[in-house]
């Protein structure tokens, strides 16, 4: 197992092959600028912002994965308010659990009737406090 995220585990195994590419992340502060006539504004730390990632999958019929269910299933959750921690390598990669915040998607390979084959998806994942 490489990790999981909203029911789904992240495996490289020889009858499944289901793994985040492209994983990015963000984190940083929020501050606030307070002006004062004749002087420089004055910054104020407000506190942290939420950390976001985004991650891109294939998901292809022949390495085990079922694009089209799979994709239905990430679409409902970004639709929902389903949150979830994040592991990777065992652990969470943050405190909070995260929920997702949108699911874009490239259909690659589709066969005669409409059976969905291969597809890309990018999922937008955010802290959830």
């Amino acid at each position: 197992m490489v990790g999981s995220y909203m029911g789904r585990v992240f495996t490289v195994s020889s009858q499944r092959i289901l793994t985040p590419s492209n994983l990015k992340g963000s984190a940083g502060s929020d501050w606030a600028n307070h002006e004062i006539i004749g002087k420089k504004a004055r910054s104020q730390w407000v506190g942290p912002k939420l950390k976001s990632y985004t991650m891109d999958l294939l998901l292809r019929s022949q390495d085990g994965v079922s694009p089209r269910s799979t994709l239905d299933y990430f679409q409902r959750a970004a639709e929902s308010q389903m949150v979830d921690w994040f592991i990777i390598g065992g652990r969470p990669i943050s405190d909070n659990p995260f929920k997702l915040v949108s699911v874009s998607d490239e259909w690659d390979t589709v066969l005669n009737g409409g059976a969905l084959i291969e597809c890309r998806v990018s999922l937008t994942i955010e802290e959830y406090t």
